[in-house]
């Protein structure tokens, strides 16, 4: 279960919860969650997302995590390496902030969001996505999709109850390697992302500060190295 709420700034704060069942097979000492934080767009630009990691829990209580750097992402490790699960359910919360992820258009912005990912080696009983607009944001249109990375399967039921909130569940399991993908479009002006040149020198800010880290490190392992 995905919960995505999209703040004024464009930000996202996402809580997924999965309940999983151990058999002391596939999952014995936890779960790993891969999100993708760079990739190339459908025009074939390579662009990046952020991605900071909030909380991890286990049935209801704190969860030992960490992160590893994958080939186009992070990978979220729940679980501490050496002790084992109990077999049995368990349920895995969550949460992190992303950014970079709405996308700008004449008419409409929009959130294109892969809710469960395509990495996953079993299979997915159920999937659900509740995506949170801005305050006073209202459903432009919206799209869902299931299956593999591509396909338009269309295995979905939509729940249109709230306003400014698109909810929509699986209607049939997920194999291995499908996924729930969903696309959500709202009016312009209820964000406020940031201009083609504050993202430059956001850039370019960062560019200074990892060349100055670079610097201070040869120094002191030049000084280490000369005098211990």
């Amino acid at each position: 279960d995905s919960r995505v709420v999209i703040a004024p700034t464009g930000d996202l704060t996402v809580t997924e919860t999965i309940r999983v069942w151990a058999t002391g097979a596939s999952i014995r000492q936890g779960i790993v969650r891969e999100f993708p934080t760079r990739y190339t767009t459908s025009e074939g630009k390579k662009t990046s997302v952020g991605f900071h990691l909030l909380s991890v829990r286990r049935d209801g209580h704190s969860e030992d995590s960490h992160t590893e750097t994958a080939a186009n992402g992070v990978k979220v490790y729940m679980g501490k390496k050496g002790r084992l699960i109990s077999p049995g359910e368990h349920t895995y919360e969550l949460t992190y902030a992303t950014d970079g992820q709405i996308g700008q258009f004449d008419q409409y912005d929009e959130l294109y969001w892969n809710v469960t990912g395509n990495g996953w080696r079993l299979p997915i009983d159920r999937a659900t996505a509740r995506i949170v607009l801005p305050p006073g944001a209202e459903i432009r249109q919206y799209a869902a999709y299931t299956g593999p990375m591509g396909a338009r399967g269309e295995d979905y039921a939509v729940d249109a109850a709230e306003p400014g909130v698109f909810s929509c569940e699986t209607t049939s399991p997920l194999s291995p390697g499908e996924g729930l993908t969903v696309a959500v479009a709202f009016e312009k002006g209820r964000i406020a992302l940031p201009t083609p040149t504050q993202r430059a020198l956001a850039n370019q800010g960062f560019r200074m500060a990892a060349a100055g880290l670079a610097v201070v490190t040869v120094f002191y392992l030049t000084a280490w190295w000369l005098v211990g």
